[in-house]
């Protein structure tokens, strides 16, 4: 028998999941669909069960996966910058008694192990792509800082990318998208409910860079999920888990041991090139490289 169990719900908090920040219901709810998604996540890989799990929602809207977790017996946090779809989050808790939920009026770039402590699962959803670049490795690190166990990502990316941005050495492509005009005055941004508080521009890495992104802040694991399915789930829109453990030691291949990513791509690429071209063909690419400089050529070895 399943123990999985539907809370009824009232039409006022059901209308407000529905609306989602808009004027006008979204078409055929279906944010539903992500909503599942993400508790199917936690309840398949979470090490731990629903009411036993502390939960970080960051930018929360009107709170529903920290409700969804709630009703489960988590201990969630939820915070987000703007009170007012967050508001309606707070009613539905107060209306359903929900002392294991807190929502907190906050900006997510301030929100730290200091400030919050840590998290078994941590919530990252629908606000990557909304953050500067500026802003987001601070942010990444954070929630890796506060993460017990995963983090789940829903996320637009770059489907190509048109510039790269550079931290710590490392280069990340993807492409910026325009949030607001920047002469917008503040009051305009932020009653912008579905757009940034405040950059007029935001990053959005493409999937490669945003895997390599998680690598380098320190999770070891990092998987896309596809299902539970979502139908008509944009082609530039993915979710994302990124688990923080400890990494391996492999026995049957010591070489990959205790280094850097960026040298086992070396160690691969030169045995890639030496595999494909032969160490003949190799070196005489390579002492080309320098005789050329000098107008000369080595045509056989």
């Amino acid at each position: 028998m399943s123990s999985e169990h539907v809370y009824l719900l009232d039409t006022e908090a059901l209308d407000s999941f529905a609306l989602k920040g808009r004027s006008t219901p979204q078409i055929a709810n279906a944010n539903g669909l992500t909503v599942r998604r993400v508790m199917q996540i936690i309840r398949d890989t979470a090490k731990l069960p629903f009411d036993q799990l502390r939960i970080l929602d960051f930018a929360c809207g009107e709170g529903v996966y920290a409700i969804e977790a709630a009703l489960r017996g988590s201990e969630v946090v939820a915070f987000d910058v703007r009170n007012e779809r967050m508001d309606e989050g707070v009613k539905v808790k107060e209306r359903f008694g929900l002392d294991n939920l807190r929502f907190e009026q906050t900006d997510i770039r301030n929100v730290d192990v200091g400030s919050y402590g840590g998290a078994d699962v941590v919530l990252f959803l629908g606000i990557l792509y909304h953050l500067h670049h500026r802003d987001v490795f601070k942010v990444v690190r954070n929630i890796y800082d506060m993460c017990r166990q995963f983090v789940i990502i829903d996320t637009h990316i770059a489907l190509h990318g048109r510039i790269k941005i550079e931290h710590d050495g490392r280069s990340y492509e993807g492409r910026q998208y325009r949030e607001h005009a920047d002469d917008d005055p503040e009051e305009v941004r932020r009653s912008r409910l579905l757009a940034s508080l405040d950059n007029s521009l935001s990053f959005w890495f493409t999937k490669e860079s945003l895997f390599r992104l998680l690598n380098d802040v320190g999770f070891t694991s990092v998987f896309e999920c596809n299902v539970p399915l979502e139908p008509f789930k944009l082609e530039n829109r993915i979710t994302i888990i990124a688990y923080k453990g400890e990494p391996v030691k492999v026995s049957s291949y010591p070489w990959v041991n205790d280094k850097t990513e960026d040298q086992i791509r070396e160690v691969v690429s030169l045995n890639h090139t030496l595999s494909h071209f032969g160490v003949k063909q190799f070196v005489k690419t390579a002492v080309n490289g320098v005789l050329h400089r000098f107008g000369l050529e080595l045509r056989r070895i």
